[in-house]
């Protein structure tokens, strides 16, 4: 009886995603600010304009940032505006579909979710975190974990690399790329340095209208041996409307 419920089910959930209703999420903003939760004492969290939201400790700022693909495609404007090709071969550019269109749909679609990430330090002697612990929570209960460089060459690896060598070429400049553009692994910002980079997610999926954005074990003091002896943990709170289309016409013509 269950097995059959859970068919009925699974039937009916076709059914509605063969209707052609489709969700469309916009950006992700910053919650207010006092819906930016942080219980450390001395610490405040404040909101710029550009949606970065910021922890703020004396002299120490931390800052996450969600990243438009209309953005990263104007930092990479050579390897996003390629004339034409597959989306699994053009552009070059690592964290978006650059100029490509779905002909489906009339829209480029999302490839990656990207937060920049900018520490910050006039207050301690170095601080440090691990851009492979931070995570994204979701409020409907998915969690999502970042990519290193292993993850963006084995998703690259899959598409075709063509022999005359130019797919190799395609696939050494988006690994060249992400690397100059990653938060660096296992770096210290030392006292009076900043430092900043992306942090790279699977897509969050379009159903998803509100995140945590976490970041674990922050070390604030170390001893001798460079081990951690005080640690903070931070969280960044961000939400997104959500449109629902019911046909891919209006999609494609929106």
């Amino acid at each position: 009886m269950y097995a059959c419920q859970k068919i009925s089910i699974l039937a009916a959930a076709a059914l509605l995603l063969g209707c052609g209703h489709y969700l469309i999420p916009g950006r992700f903003q910053p919650l207010e600010v006092a819906q930016q939760q942080t219980d450390i004492q001395g610490s405040s969290m404040k909101i710029l304009d550009d949606g970065t939201v910021t922890f703020v400790q004396n002299r120490l700022e931390v800052s996450v940032r969600p990243m438009a693909d209309e953005e990263i495609n104007r930092q990479y404007p050579a390897q996003s505006t390629n004339a034409s090709g597959p989306a699994d071969e053009l552009p070059s550019n690592p964290f978006t579909y650059g100029n490509w269109i779905d002909p489906r749909t009339g829209k480029a679609p999302q490839r990656l979710s990207v937060f920049k990430i900018t520490v910050k330090n006039y207050e301690y002697p170095k601080v440090k975190f691990d851009p492979l612990t931070v995570t994204v929570e979701s409020a409907n209960g998915r969690r999502y974990y970042p990519w290193g460089s292993y993850d963006v060459e084995e998703y690259f690896r899959r598409f075709p690399l063509a022999f005359n060598g130019l797919g190799y070429m395609r696939f050494d400049e988006r690994r060249d790329l992400y690397n100059q553009a990653k938060y660096p692994d296992d770096e210290f910002c030392f006292s009076g340095q900043e430092v900043e980079g992306y942090v790279v997610f699977p897509k969050i999926h379009d159903d998803v209208a509100e995140i945590a954005f976490h970041i674990p074990e922050f070390g604030l003091r170390y001893n001798f041996r460079n081990e951690p002896i005080e640690t903070i943990d931070l969280s960044f709170r961000f939400k997104r409307d959500i449109e629902k289309v019911k046909n891919i016409d209006k999609l494609a013509t929106n």
